[in-house]
């Protein structure tokens, strides 16, 4: 009970975050009163000497009251000392129309009214100052009336009922009841009064955390793609004015996803958050960074001279990003690979500029990653071929554009054509013969190569079945399968059902997969090359020599050949000074193993005889035959077994 009473009387403090709005509305009350108090003016003045002759009396203690709270008002306006003097100043002219009206009982009510009026401050003081001093107004002036004291040839009255101390005493108690009625409703007034500051400084709060939000990155609170656009507009906009250049660079991290793949995604936020602090603390000032996503960052470098200058903030870098990193106790070595655009040089338009850096830095990738790369026009030609080749290769599928070309397996004891390599070609329907070289890449990139590496397994099945219809029941057919096939799961089943659909030999299919595949999916390529050899398919590891695989791997994949890269083939010299070239390793090493050889790339007569005398067993190369057409290839195969 005592807890709730107190909590009932004490008035709430006024938290800092809301004193800024309560000081407001302490100014603007301020000027309520002073507008109240010059229409209380007028009335005492004028509109109470319609039925009293008091107006002069009005007129000069109405216009000390007001003129003296105007005063106070010009200094101190919205501060306490202004509530009190308003305060006063009220209830001064409740004594000026009860003298005016000679004690009526009925302007006592301007009292309360005033009082009421009153709690437009959020302040408990004024309306305590304005009680006490009506109370001693009442006991002032009923000593006053009392004696029979005049005023301005008026008589001092409080009540003109010829009432005693009683009365007073019981108008006192009135005034102060209404004091804690006020008090409380003040009470209210500035528990609501902060609650509203609070809940606007909260939406205020999230609002700006929201726009904050909206145009910064959340790790590493760099400026995000939004933001950037934003910034780019006015240095674009400064650039036109000023004419000047700026460079736009495209970052990635090399290899960022084996940091998280090892050692966690928040090593891997806390290395973002780093290099966020060591690109911002290379540039200067004006210029900007921001992360876009992922591992990509965008530079904006303002202002740029020269070329020159350019390439020194990119080397910087570039070097700084090779040195080694400690990140949460990890010791990391990093490289970035960046790509730059240049305004005006390059294009005017941001989109452009943008795609142009990405493009350069992905150049930069493939060159080798850890370096730099400016857009030029070639680049950008080059690009558009590559979406217009990556755009079309599905119409050439559905139409039928692609084909396989065949190149001869000879086997060196006798000449004879044993088998050949399938390698596909496009006969595109405008541009003519495309080789892979153009288009293969891209299809490795969007995916397309899994539609056309089952294409090409279809395809080499049927080219099997059609040799063992016209009695070439020992030639093999091999195929080439990509990385991103051996990743798929399908790819044994696509082997099995082509095999199946056409009811060919399975010993005449054969697959070359390159080592390099091989030793980077070591545990899968094993199991999938196990169910392929059930199958009684043909392996051939191709390319040979130019991986890292070991004697122990080829031992325990089901290999049963080997195909030497044609770079080592070139090492046979003419002159006969062959003796410590690595292919005679090679060729004994398969020997040991039990694996057929087969040498490619053999262009000269001297390449074959040496392969002869070292046992290489098979060979396939321009030597013989470059790669041919199906029905050349049947018109080769009918002269060579005749």
């Amino acid at each position: 009970m005592n807890r709730s009473m107190t909590n009932l009387f004490t008035l709430p403090k006024i938290p800092p975050f809301a004193r800024e709005n309560f000081d407001a509305s302490f100014v603007q009350a301020d000027k309520v009163m002073m507008v109240l108090l010059l229409v209380q003016w007028a009335i005492a003045t004028f509109i109470t000497s319609v039925s009293f002759d008091t107006y002069l009396y009005g007129f000069i203690s109405g216009g000390s009251i007001t003129l003296s709270a105007l005063g106070v008002y010009r200094y101190y306006k919205g501060t306490q000392l202004m509530r009190v003097v308003a305060a006063i100043a009220m209830m001064l002219f409740s004594v000026v129309y009860i003298q005016q009206h000679y004690g009526r009982i009925e302007m006592h009510f301007h009292v309360f009214i005033a009082m009421a009026i009153l709690s437009l401050y959020k302040d408990i003081v004024p309306v305590v100052v304005a009680a006490m001093t009506t109370i001693l107004h009442h006991f002032v002036f009923n000593y006053l009336q009392l004696y029979e004291v005049s005023l301005f040839d008026m008589p001092v009255m409080v009540f003109n009922y010829g009432c005693g101390i009683d009365i007073v005493l019981l108008h006192g108690v009135f005034v102060l009841v209404e004091v804690i009625v006020i008090a409380y409703i003040i009470k209210l007034q500035i528990e609501y009064g902060v609650e509203l500051n609070r809940s606007e400084n909260q939406i205020l709060g999230l609002n700006e955390e929201l726009s904050y939000t909206s145009m910064h990155d959340t790790l590493t609170g760099l400026p995000n793609r939004q933001s950037l656009r934003s910034k780019l507009n006015l240095i674009l906009a400064n650039a036109d004015r000023n004419q000047k250049k700026f460079a736009v660079l495209f970052l990635d991290l090399d290899h960022f996803k084996n940091v998280n793949d090892t050692l966690g995604h928040v090593v891997g936020d806390a290395l973002l958050k780093t290099v966020a602090k060591k690109l911002t603390s290379i540039v200067r000032a004006n210029d900007v960074v921001s992360r876009i996503g992922g591992d990509e960052f965008i530079i904006i470098l303002n202002e740029v001279k020269e070329n020159t200058a350019l390439e020194n903030v990119i080397i910087k870098i570039l070097e700084a990003f090779r040195k080694e990193w400690i990140i949460q106790g990890h010791f990391l070595r990093l490289s970035v690979s960046i790509g730059a655009s240049v305004y005006p040089d390059d294009s005017k338009e941001i989109d452009e500029l943008m795609k142009f850096a990405d493009i350069a830095m992905y150049k930069a990738k493939a060159e080798g990653r850890d370096q730099f790369s400016f857009f030029t026009g070639e680049l950008n030609r080059k690009i558009h071929e590559e979406v217009e080749i990556a755009n079309d290769m599905f119409r050439a599928l559905e139409e039928e554009e692609f084909l396989l070309y065949l190149q001869p397996k000879i086997e060196i004891a006798t000449g004879k054509i044993i088998g050949a390599e399938a390698l596909i070609r496009w006969n595109h329907c405008t541009k003519g013969l495309i080789y892979p070289n153009s288009f293969i890449p891209i299809a490795e990139n969007n995916g397309f190569i899994l539609k056309l590496g089952t294409w090409i397994l279809y395809e080499t099945a049927r080219m099997i079945r059609r040799l063992e219809r016209a009695g070439y029941n020992d030639i093999h057919i091999s195929c080439n399968v990509s990385t991103r096939q051996f990743q798929n799961l399908n790819m044994y089943s696509d082997i099995d059902t082509a095999i199946r659909e056409h009811g060919i030999n399975p010993n005449l299919f054969a697959i070359e997969i390159t080592e390099s595949v091989m030793m980077q999916y070591l545990e899968v390529t094993l199991e999938v090359l196990k169910k392929i050899k059930n199958l009684g398919v043909h392996i051939c590891m191709d390319d040979f020599g130019t991986g890292y695989s070991s004697l122990s791997y080829l031992q325990k994949f089901p290999i049963d050949s080997l195909k030497i890269d044609k770079s080592f083939v070139d090492d046979i010299s003419e002159n006969g000074d062959n003796e410590h070239i690595l292919i005679n390793t090679i060729i004994a090493m398969g020997q040991t193993l039990n694996l057929h050889v087969i040498a490619e790339g053999v262009e000269e007569s001297y390449q074959e005889e040496y392969l002869k005398s070292r046992g290489c067993s098979y060979y396939q190369g321009y030597y013989f035959s470059k790669p041919i057409g199906e029905e050349r290839f049947f018109e080769l195969l009918a002269r060579n077994r005749s």
